[in-house]
Parts: structure tokens; sequence; C-alpha cells
């Protein structure tokens, strides 16, 4: 008898699907599935997440650029990253959402005023200008974002990742 390749998921957003696990060896199935309920959404809800077609999609990253874009110049970052055209867009909307969340955790929950937050993470925040500093730091929790900014190791300043013929 062998092993079902199909498990119910009890996904984080509540709702349960049947998913084909048969890509996984079959002592794998049953904790791969405890990981997508643990980490993921359902088909429905990632689809409505991600807007109903790419048009949706493409609007919504537009706008998210445009906004990050804008709170950047008002915040005196430097609006455009270090980086390929999509990592550096992708880079904008990062630092965006990584600055306001560190800002909603500590100047609205009364950690830091707004000077010290100026000082402590706008300031330095400009410096950076590489995008893959803001990607490879997106996961990084918002409180620890002074700490990040105050040693952001090696930004190997001037050097290019391109290929240079």
């Amino acid at each position: 008898m062998s092993a079902a390749t199909h498990l119910p998921v009890a996904y984080k957003c509540g709702h349960t699907e049947d998913r084909d696990l048969s890509d996984k060896p079959a002592g794998e199935r049953a904790r791969s599935a405890r990981w997508y309920g643990e980490h993921l959404v359902c088909s429905r809800c990632f689809k409505k997440q991600q807007g109903t077609d790419s048009g949706d999609r493409a609007a919504r990253e537009a706008k998210e650029l445009a906004e990050a874009t804008e709170v950047a110049e008002r915040d005196g970052l430097p609006p455009a990253l270090i980086g390929t055209e999509k990592q550096a867009a992708w880079a904008l909307q990062v630092r965006h959402r990584m600055i306001r969340n560190a800002y909603a955790e500590l100047v609205e929950a009364g950690t830091l005023d707004d000077a010290d937050f100026q000082a402590t993470v706008l300031e330095p925040a400009a410096r950076i200008d590489r995008a893959r500093w803001w990607i490879d730091n997106r996961d990084q929790p918002a409180t620890d974002l002074p700490d990040l900014l105050a040693d952001p190791g090696t930004i190997d300043a001037g050097a290019s990742t391109e290929n240079v013929a």
C-alpha cells in the first residue's frame, strides 16, 4: 500500500484544501503539509491577495512604487537605489515597508520620539543606496532596524555586481 499523495492542508487563512504532495518523498509529505499550513494561504486567498489578473497586480505595484518614491523624497531618502531596475523597484517598496513598520513599532508605541527616529533610522537609511541591502534584510523585525542601520556591514562602496566587459 502506498502513502497518500493528496493531503488536506489547513492554511493560515483558515481554509482547508487538498494539496498534491506527490513530488515529495512519502516520509516528508506530512511535514510538508504542516509547513504549508503554517506559512501559506490557500489558493483562493492567494489569488485574491495577488489581484485577479496581471493588470490588477501591475496597477497595485505601480501605485505602491509611486507611494514609496513620494515618501522617500519627503523623508530625505534616495528615491533611486543601485541595482537592476527590478531590484531597485522592489527594494524601494521593501524600504518603505520597513521604515513604516519601524515607525509604528518604535515611535507610535512610545519607544522613540520623532527626533530619535530621524537620527537612528532615517539618517542612516539615507546612506544605504544598495537595493541588495534592503532586499537581504526585508524579513528582519521592525524593532531591529535601528541596530541594522547602525552597523549595516560592508556595502561595497562603488563596487558593482554587474558583469562588465
